[in-house]
């Protein structure tokens, strides 16, 4: 059996393929078979940051300011964002057991650091909102909370055995869904709070750059290099629709749970819809497949989330904090 840390007869290192490869053991950043490997993580280096750079001073103040509805929506939606994270930090370690490209798990591997600096941020924001125990601990008291925790955590491990490229593949649909669609409503609701809760705002900022800009894209390039590289039958193709109309639906139980119970700023049920729907249509298309659900018009949410995108909104006292504006590089995703 092949030394894993050296392997001097394993595959070229332009040959290493994500799944199914022998690699040598070397990380080399001057080659590699792909190009947006690469790229993503440059770009996550370039945009590197620390819960510490936001001001979370008044925190406690603007929560306690909030309607009861609000801060039901500010805890329920941290509550779930807080398990997104640590999931995903937890998944990642598996899937990177399964990847066998050396500069594709180098990537993973600092994304898996930037998930435990999310978990961190949350428990910095919650800590100064003066809610921590009670948001981390919600799961146990919120039948809806719990059930959406446990359906994300079984769609994880599902396939995290990876014994085939097809299995691999929808591993990392799982991934698709994460980031692509359940982080992206939570960000959105926080959005709406806006001003209001100016600390979780742009905490929120840094992380939806994280996830929308490299986390998603690296994870779409994953599932079209694993489906190029394979074989894989129609029915597996079948299987990843199925698991993304799953996330749908997870994520549309959820979003009507809380605006029914703790109804916010105009928020209404087919809002919810149309944006989970366009966003589902969107990373479809973003992992080389056609869109299936109805398509509307760019909603509030959706545009209040592109607009919180731009870093160069987050507006912090120079004596207070760190600045914020960090450098950007531009990324080809369908660069192959």
């Amino acid at each position: 059996m092949p030394n894993k840390y050296f392997n001097p007869d394993g595959d070229d290192i332009l040959d290493e393929k994500i799944f199914g490869a022998k690699p040598t053991g070397f990380v080399d950043f001057n080659r590699s078979r792909y190009t947006w490997d690469s790229n993503i993580y440059d770009l996550m280096n370039a945009n590197t940051w620390f819960p510490s750079e936001v001001n979370t001073a008044g925190e406690k103040k603007a929560f306690e300011q909030l309607s009861e509805n609000e801060q039901q929506i500010y805890k329920l939606t941290f509550a779930q964002l807080s398990f997104n994270d640590s999931a995903q930090e937890e998944y990642l370690s598996d899937f990177r057991r399964l990847a066998t490209n050396r500069l594709v798990k180098a990537v993973l591997t600092l994304q898996m650091m930037q998930e435990v600096n999310h978990s961190k941020s949350y428990a910095v924001l919650l800590d100064a909102a003066g809610n921590s125990n009670e948001v981390f601990d919600l799961y146990k008291k919120d039948d809806a909370l719990r059930r959406k925790n446990e359906r994300i955590s079984e769609q994880f491990a599902r396939y995290i055995a990876g014994n085939s490229a097809e299995e691999m593949l929808l591993s990392a649909m799982a991934s698709v869904n994460l980031e692509g669609i359940y982080f992206l409503l939570g960000f959105s609701y926080i959005y709406v709070l806006g001003d209001k809760v100016p600390g979780a705002r742009d905490m929120i900022k840094f992380i939806s750059r994280d996830e929308i800009n490299t986390h998603l894209p690296l994870f779409a390039n994953i599932f079209k290099t694993i489906q190029k590289e394979n074989k894989i039958p129609a029915k597996i193709i079948d299987k990843a629709y199925e698991m993304i109309q799953e996330a749908v639906d997870i994520e549309l139980e959820y979003g009507k749970y809380l605006i029914n119970n703790y109804s916010i700023m105009g928020l209404r049920d087919d809002l919810i819809e149309d944006t989970i729907y366009n966003y589902a249509n969107d990373r479809l298309l973003k992992i080389g497949l056609e869109p299936i659900f109805k398509q509307s018009e760019r909603t509030y949410l959706q545009k209040l989330v592109d607009k919180n995108l731009a870093m160069n909104d987050v507006k912090q006292n120079f004596f207070e904090a760190n600045v914020t504006n960090y450098a950007k590089s531009s990324i080809d995703f369908d660069d192959f």
